[in-house]
């Protein structure tokens, strides 16, 4: 049924994106939480300050334009220009019987009552997880600066955010090809991880021919979008070890090499014209590469233990895709392969690489629900205000 002009209009004005109001900290101590994939609200950086991702009214819509990052030699796609991060994701009511869509609100709520110096790192979560990390560094060094060098940091890292968090005490502000030295952690006396694919998300693969739909809206984060995104290709897998065979038994098969996308049509390579244009090979090595840089630096070293106390929660209960089907020499996404987890992050991808010394906490609620439960929230406030 198509709605009339005015019945749409009156539907767009009930749609409604929270805010909450976090004072700047004081005293020695701040708790700066970081949030995930998707979990800033971007708007254009024009001046006009319009809401790119996410408006209620995009939810509501099909969409024509996306988030795509411009490369060169890319074809011309509907867009909004230049963004800039706009305070995390809250939550937003598309009419109270339609749909609401509870991100962080309640966690910022209990962060700014509960845990001391609260401060939230946004950012663009488009970008490479290192520059973004290399961000998150640079406002811990503005924090101590500001402090007299005498101030005791809590980090608290939602989804990929533990993956920006992890390299920043790893590396600090400095080149990560050699090996880690905890350059970041000088200040840093306890840090949290909530549901963070430290190795990886195979369920982020299929996303790459299907897109990730928005409530309606196809257009925001389409194949020819998230293809733009190296955090996306960032939050692939490790090792390409999310492959079986038709009987469910794991299979070797290279699903970084470039070929692998082009021939097999995965992602934007679905489209023949897309294939024939050598700039979507040259960004997709490009892509394929920074994901293997971030890999590489967030595996297992050997390593002295850092400075700080560590404690990561990893939901279970909520199965999604372990592996895909390899039929006939290609991945299929039809019956893929299930195990435990939060709904997005498998409960055996969750864990932080050694030699970090972990304390672990379950929880039933699913990967965006842990941010609002109860006993999570209890439990990372004794943990972050505990000696």
């Amino acid at each position: 049924m198509r709605l009339l002009p005015v019945a749409v209009s009156l539907f767009l004005s009930a749609c409604t994106a929270s805010r909450v109001a976090v004072p700047p900290p004081a005293g020695e101590e701040v708790t700066v939480f970081v949030p995930g994939y998707r979990g800033s609200f971007l708007a254009t950086a024009d001046g006009e300050h319009e809401r790119a991702w996410v408006s209620v009214g995009d939810v509501l819509t099909r969409g024509e334009r996306s988030l795509a990052l411009p490369f060169p030699g890319q074809r011309a796609t509907p867009g909004f220009g230049p963004l800039e991060a706009d305070g995390p994701v809250t939550r937003f009511t598309v009419l109270p019987w339609v749909a609401r869509y509870d991100v962080y609100k309640r966690f910022l709520e209990f962060g700014r009552e509960r845990l001391p110096g609260f401060v939230v790192f946004d950012y663009d979560w488009r970008q490479d997880n290192r520059v973004t990390a290399n961000r998150l560094c640079a406002l811990l060094d503005s924090l101590a600066e500001a402090r007299g060098g005498r101030v005791k940091v809590n980090l608290v890292a939602h989804s990929m955010g533990g993956l920006i968090t992890l390299h920043c005490l790893r590396y600090g502000t400095g080149d990560d090809t050699g090996e880690p030295t905890w350059a970041g952690a000088r200040h840093v006396k306890r840090v949290v991880f909530l549901g963070t694919p430290f190795r990886g998300a195979p369920g982020m693969f299929d996303d790459f021919t299907l897109g990730t739909p928005v409530g309606r809206n196809r257009s925001l984060l389409s194949p020819e979008a998230l293809f733009t995104f190296a955090s996306a290709f960032q939050l692939l897998p490790m090792e390409s070890d999310f492959f079986v065979d038709a009987s469910g038994q794991p299979v070797t098969f290279d699903a970084y090499r470039p070929g692998a996308w082009v021939d097999g049509g995965w992602g934007v390579f679905q489209d023949a014209a897309v294939r024939e244009l050598p700039a979507y090979r040259q960004w997709l090595e490009r892509m394929l590469e920074a994901r293997s840089q971030l890999a590489r630096s967030l595996s297992e070293h050997d390593e002295p233990p850092p400075p700080f106390r560590t404690l990561a929660v990893v939901g279970v209960g909520h199965p999604l895709i372990k592996s895909f089907r390899l039929i006939d020499g290609k991945p299929t996404f039809e019956d893929p392969v299930l195990a435990d987890g939060d709904g997005s992050v498998l409960t055996a991808r969750a864990m932080p690489p050694g030699p970090l010394h972990v304390d672990r906490l379950e929880t039933q609620a699913d990967h965006v629900g842990m941010m609002g439960d109860e006993e999570v929230q209890e439990a990372v406030a004794r943990f972050v205000t505990g000696d």
